[in-house]
C-alpha cells in the first residue's frame, strides 16, 4: 500500500499556458492542493503517489518507483555491485539521459531545501561547481562535476520533488544537461506517469528506496539491450546523508 490517504491529491496538474510564456517559470506546472476538486484540478500529471494512483496498469514495477515504457528510450539501472543494490533508474533518449532516485523523508517535513543545500556543499568538495535555478518543478542544482582523469567537466541537473514521505530527486546528463527543452521533453514523457510506491516500511529520513529490475519479457523493448549508444552519468555525485 502506499502513503495514507489524507495526503491525497499530491499529484500535479498541467497548466495551461501563454506561447510566449517561459516553460521553465515556476507558473508552468504546480501542485494541487489537497481541497482542489476533480473538476478544478484540470489534467494531472506525476510524479504520482500511489495513494492517488494505487492502479499499476501497464507501468513497470520497479520497486518504490512504477516507471512508463517511454517510446524511443532506453531504460537502464545505475547498480552498486558491490552490495547488489540497484540505485536507481535512468531513462535513454536522443543524447539525453534522466536518472530517477527516491528517499525516505519524515511526515512533518519537506527535505528538498535542506538536501539541495549539502548538495552543493558536497558538489564543491569535489571540485565542482553549482548554482540554484528556478525550473518547472521548483529550485534546482546547475552544476559543473569533474570528469575523472580530465580537465573538463560535465553538465548535470538535479531537481528534487518532495512528496508524501518521499523526496524523488531526477538527475539530468547528456543534451538535457545544457538544452533545456531536451530536457523538458524527456522529464515530462517519464515523470508525468511515474508513480512513488512508498509503502508502509519505516526507513530513516534520507535513506534511498529500494528499488528492482522490473520483470519483463527479453522482447520488450526498452529494457532490453538493443546496441543503443549509452551515455554515461557521472560515477560520484553528491551525497545525500541519511539520518538515522
Amino acid at each position: 500500500m502506499g502513503s495514507e490517504a489524507s495526503v491525497g491529491l499530491f499529484s500535479r496538474r498541467r497548466k495551461a499556458r501563454d506561447p510566449q510564456e517561459d516553460p521553465n517559470s515556476e507558473s508552468a506546472v504546480e501542485e494541487l492542493a489537497p481541497e482542489e476538486s476533480e473538476e478544478e484540478a484540470g489534467e494531472r500529471v506525476g510524479p504520482f503517489d500511489e495513494a492517488d494512483h494505487p492502479e499499476r496498469g501497464d507501468l513497470l514495477d520497479a520497486g518504490s518507483l512504477w516507471i512508463p515504457a517511454v517510446k524511443g528510450a532506453t531504460i537502464q539501472f545505475s547498480v552498486d555491485r558491490r552490495r547488489d543494490v540497484v540505485l536507481g533508474v535512468v531513462y535513454v533518449k536522443a543524447q539525453t539521459a534522466v536518472q530517477l532516485q527516491v528517499f525516505a523523508a519524515p511526515k512533518s517535513a519537506n527535505i528538498w531545501d535542506d538536501v539541495r543545500s549539502e548538495m552543493i556543499s558536497s558538489i564543491a568538495s569535489q571540485g565542482g561547481s553549482s548554482r540554484e535555478a528556478k525550473g518547472e518543478y521548483g529550485t534546482e542544482i546547475r552544476a559543473q562535476m569533474p570528469a575523472n582523469g580530465k580537465r573538463s567537466a560535465n553538465p548535470v541537473r538535479y531537481l528534487g520533488i518532495d512528496g508524501p514521505r518521499w523526496l524523488l530527486r531526477v538527475t539530468v546528463t547528456g543534451r538535457g544537461a545544457v538544452d533545456d527543452k531536451a530536457a523538458s521533453s524527456l522529464i515530462h514523457e517519464v515523470l508525468d506517469r511515474t508513480v512513488v510506491s512508498r509503502g508502509q516500511t519505516p526507513h530513516p529520513p534520507r535513506e534511498i528506496l529500494p528499488l528492482h529490475v522490473p520483470r519483463t519479457k527479453k522482447d520488450d523493448g526498452p529494457t532490453a539491450d538493443d546496441g543503443r549508444p549509452r551515455l554515461s552519468l557521472p560515477q560520484r555525485g553528491p551525497e545525500i546523508t541519511e539520518i538515522r
